[in-house]
Order: structure tokens, then sequence, then C-alpha cells
């Protein structure tokens, strides 16, 4: 266990930051089309005649650009600061939200927008926000990401609730233009809490003195590939949910507000995980919160409908523990000299399994004709995740390595 002595004026010294980055998690690029796009479909299917598949494809465009921008993002914010990148990018991000408020236009064109959002708002990621918090918290790191990433659960619980009064008492076009103002919320909170970061060391490790060192280290790809393969598993699941209670016998309401429940999973794992991490060795705590999913993903097959609740809880578990392990881990094992870069890429990989967990459920339901077949497939990814993460080295065995020559 690691000690926290210290961590209280930690967060006194760097409460506002925190709160900065809180803020600009839960109205980021990461929260609000992610979870503001199921309430547009049926609207913008009823005004512009596009099918459903369509619309709901849209967040794969942002997904997919940035996917490939985010190594690169994380080479900018290395080099001139979080501060300025979430300055600039806030605005744009806002920008694009409130042109898609005003669209009119094809459904290739209205994609578009959803790249650009990616282009524009990729500042607003945890890939930008994360950085911060692990500079300004050593004792109390775990804790302070996880209160951080706990803004994007929260607009999880609440944007739909949100949108659903605009849409029908207003427009769709209201509540995009809702989405855009509240891009803007956290623009002055980081003008001050990001005045003073910390300046960090420029320490290297034989892992990252150089980009070739890097992407032949094993503990690079262990947990890259760690993630990817629970990001397909826990997306396929989140998405799927509704349909799946729905075949599983619950009415359309019932699994919708069971599947809300995931939302609770994601804020409790966000702000536990970041509890735990400061106290155990994170790969521990990671490991153990995948195989409760797994075991989250058992409840569904054989629990009957009375622990549905239980599982849909477990699933939003590793959701909410995800973004939080691989900031800390990015950062014990390879500093902070070029953090974003290094989380940059293995943020990548995060998404790209987080694109491709729903296409294959969706393929594996249509070739069985029931979720049994995902759902194994799911636990087979999470053991496999979990028996991954597990080889990881101690923090201290590995920073003691000497950069090569």
């Amino acid at each position: 266990m690691t000690q926290d002595h210290g961590s209280s004026g930690e967060f006194r010294r760097n409460g506002v930051l925190l709160l900065a980055a809180t803020l600009g998690s839960a109205a980021g690029l990461s929260s609000l089309p992610f979870y503001s796009l199921g309430s547009f479909i049926a609207p913008l299917e009823a005004e512009f005649g596009w099918s459903r598949g369509e619309v709901a494809s849209s967040f794969l465009y942002t997904t997919m650009v940035l996917a490939v921008i985010a190594p690169f993002l994380g080479n900018v914010i290395d080099r001139i600061g979080t501060r300025l990148v979430a300055l600039v990018s806030i605005p744009l991000f806002s920008a694009v939200l409130y042109a898609i408020s005003r669209f009119e236009g094809s459904i290739g064109q209205f994609h578009a927008l959803y790249a650009l959002a990616a282009l524009a708002g990729a500042g607003t990621t945890p890939i930008n926000y994360t950085r911060a918090v692990n500079g300004a918290f050593d004792k109390a790191r775990g804790f302070a990401l996880g209160i951080s990433q706990a803004g994007i659960a929260v607009a999880a619980i609440t944007l739909p609730l949100l949108l659903a009064s605009l849409n029908q008492n207003y427009s769709w076009r209201t509540g995009y233009f809702v989405l855009a103002l509240l891009a803007l919320v956290p623009w002055p909170f980081v003008l001050f809490g990001f005045g003073k970061l910390p300046v960090q060391r420029a320490e290297k490790t034989a892992a990252t003195a150089n980009r070739g060192e890097l992407f032949k280290n094993w503990v690079f790809w262990g947990v890259g590939i760690s993630f990817a393969a629970v990001a397909v598993a826990v997306s396929a699941l989140v998405v799927h949910m509704v349909p799946l209670l729905r075949d599983a016998g619950m009415t359309p309401i019932a699994a919708a507000s069971t599947a809300s429940v995931i939302g609770f999973g994601v804020l409790g794992g966000r702000l536990i995980t970041g509890w735990l991490i400061d106290r155990f060795f994170a790969p521990y705590v990671a490991a153990t919160l995948f195989l409760a999913t797994a075991g989250g993903c058992l409840l569904l097959l054989y629990g009957g409908p009375g622990l549905v609740p239980l599982a849909a809880a477990l699933i939003g578990l590793s959701l909410g523990a995800e973004a939080d392990l691989i900031a800390y881990l990015t950062a014990r094992y390879f500093g902070m000299a070029r953090y974003a870069f290094v989380y940059g890429f293995i943020y990548s990989m995060f998404l790209v399994g987080t694109a491709s967990g729903p296409a294959l459920a969706g393929r594996l339901h249509d070739a069985s004709g029931n979720y049994n077949s995902t759902i194994w497939t799911v636990i087979c990814l999470l053991v496999v995740g979990s028996l991954v993460i597990l080889r990881l080295p101690r923090f201290e065995k590995f920073a003691s390595l000497k950069p090569a020559h």
C-alpha cells in the first residue's frame, strides 16, 4: 500500500485546477457528443428522413478522427502545455456544436461536422485534462483523476434527461445550442485554474528515452492491449444493453431504466478506483474491476431479472475505471516529460476498441440470433485484459531501469 500523507495539501493547493479539469471533462468531446447523440436520433430521423443507423454512426467519425490525431495532439500538449491547448480548443468545439444546431444539409455533411468536432475539441479530452491533474497531484493522484473524470459520468446521467425535455418543449436545434453553451462553461475555470502548473521533471526511463524504445517496450503495449480489449468488451455491452434486455423480455421503459444504472456504476467506478489506486498496486485494482464486470456478464446470462441492475452496475464499474487507470498507469510508468504523447497512443488503442465493440456485438447477434455469444466474447476479452495487466511490473522496478544507449 502507498501512503497518502500530504494528499489534503495537494487538494488545497490545486482545488481550482481540479474543478477546471472536472468541468472540462464533463463538457468536453468525450462526453457531450457521445452521451447526447441518442437523444437526437429520433428528431433527426423525423426531420431529415435519415435512418437511425446513419445518425447513430455519427460519433464513429468523431472517434476515428480522434484516434488518428491523439498521438500528435499529445506531442503538442507536451510542448506548449495544457492551458493554451484547452483555451483554444474549448471555443472551437463550442462553435462546431453551434454549427450543428443551425445545420441544413446531407447526412454526409452531418458526419463531417462530427469529424470536425474531433479536430476542434481534441484539446477537451482526457489527453489534456489528465495531464494537468497528473502534473499537479502525486500522493492523491488516483483520487484526483477519479474526481476529474467523474464529470463525464455526471454528464452521462444528466444529459439524456435534459435533452429529452429540450427536444420535447423546443427542438433538437435548441438541444445542440445548449450543448454549445455548456461546452464554454469550463473556459474561465481553465483560464484561472491552469495558470500556474507545476514544472515537470524531465525524467526518462528505458521506455521513454526515445520513441523507438517506447514502441519496443512490452509495458507500453501491455497497457494498450489490455485496455483495448476491455474497451471492445464494455462498449459492446453499453451500446447493446437496451436491446439485450428487451430481447430478455423487459419492456422498453424498464430496459432503459435498468441500462441507466450503468451511469451510476461509471460514477462510482471513477471515484472508488481513484481512491483504491492511491493505496494498492493499480494493475491489481484494474484486474479486480475487469473480473467483476465479467461476473456481471455471468449474472446477465444466469442471474435472472432480479440481478440485472446489479449486473449493469458492475459493467459500469469498468467503464468508469478505464480513463482514470490509463492516465494513472501512463504517469507512473512513463513519467510526465512525454506523458501526453504516450497517453495519446494508448488512448488511440482504447478508442479503436471502443469503436469496434458495438459493431462486433451486432455481427455476433446477427449470426446467432441472440446475445449469448456476444456476452461470452465479452467475458473472454475481460479475462484477457485482466491477465495482461496483471503481468505489468511494479512501478519502482520499472522506474529503476536506465535509458539504453
